[in-house]
């Protein structure tokens, strides 16, 4: 499946209201792309696709949406997010299935329990993308217009909003520095082992890599290098414990499940 839009050309001279466009212009092609292909077929990748996309578009609206008014940014956050909270719970189930399940299966391939907790998940996760089309189909129809609508009258916009922001270069710095100093501090509130704390961490680092990525052509090498790289091996990690976490969850529930009868059993011999 090919989701990737052209890369535009961004420059240090580039302003950041013009970066926006040109960098949310090919996130909307590539989410676009995604929901196209997500109508026609029910692939595992395909909706993982449709997420990255996503975070792309959410990691450019933070570090370039300053540059905008803020009524306009407002509503880009709220409609990125829309996506991102349609899509999470199947793939919740998708990562569930294909990450424990399968390997638990394919050591233990006659467990009855295991095949009864498979078709659960299965019938969970199908119950889930129903209403994740449902809610995607409706994005469709709107607010994906009001989006392409807001690029349209970028140049208004630009005018409208607060600051400028100057020239990327320096503004792409800036941010990615803000983004390092968050980072640090929920790295340290994450410590302890806390879950939600953990979660937070790895959303800020995921952002940061994002962005890191979108401005590459205007920030120096330590960032565009080192610290990406540095950030892509601790989202493995974290990735990891998360998702160890919803795996729990998603067993309890399946186990929960098998556990309510069909139907109320007889009653026992002898009763009246």
């Amino acid at each position: 499946m090919t989701t990737n839009a052209k890369s535009p050309t961004l420059h240090r001279k580039t302003r950041p209201a013009d970066a926006f466009a040109a960098l949310i212009q090919a996130s909307l092609a590539r989410i676009e792309a995604c929901l196209d292909q997500l109508r026609h077929r029910d692939e595992p990748e395909d909706l993982h696709a449709l997420r990255v996309a996503v975070r792309h578009a959410r990691a450019v609206l933070w570090a370039l949406g300053p540059s905008l008014p803020r009524q306009e940014r407002d509503r880009w956050k709220q409609d990125l997010r829309m996506v991102a909270r349609a899509t999470s719970e199947v793939r919740d189930w998708d990562v569930f299935l294909a990450e424990t399940i399968a390997p638990a299966r394919k050591l233990q391939p006659d467990d009855t329990v295991l095949a009864a907790i498979a078709d659960t998940a299965r019938e969970r996760r199908n119950t889930a993308r129903d209403t994740m089309q449902a809610a995607l189909a409706s994005y469709r129809d709107w607010p994906l217009p009001a989006l392409h609508r807001d690029l349209a009258h970028l140049a208004h916009l630009a005018t409208r909003a607060r600051k400028d922001g100057g020239r990327l270069g320096p503004y792409a710095r800036k941010r990615v520095r803000r983004g390092r100093k968050q980072l640090r501090a929920l790295t340290r509130a994450a410590r302890h082992g806390d879950a939600r704390a953990i979660h937070k961490q790895r959303i800020a680092g995921k952002r940061l890599r994002y962005v890191i990525e979108a401005l590459m052509p205007v920030l120096p090498s330590r960032y565009t290098k080192g610290l990406h790289r540095k950030l892509v091996k601790g989202q493995t990690k974290l990735g990891s414990f998360v998702d160890g976490i919803v795996a729990r969850r998603l067993m309890a529930d399946c186990l929960e499940a098998q556990a309510m009868p069909d139907e109320a059993p007889p009653p026992p011999p002898g009763a009246s």
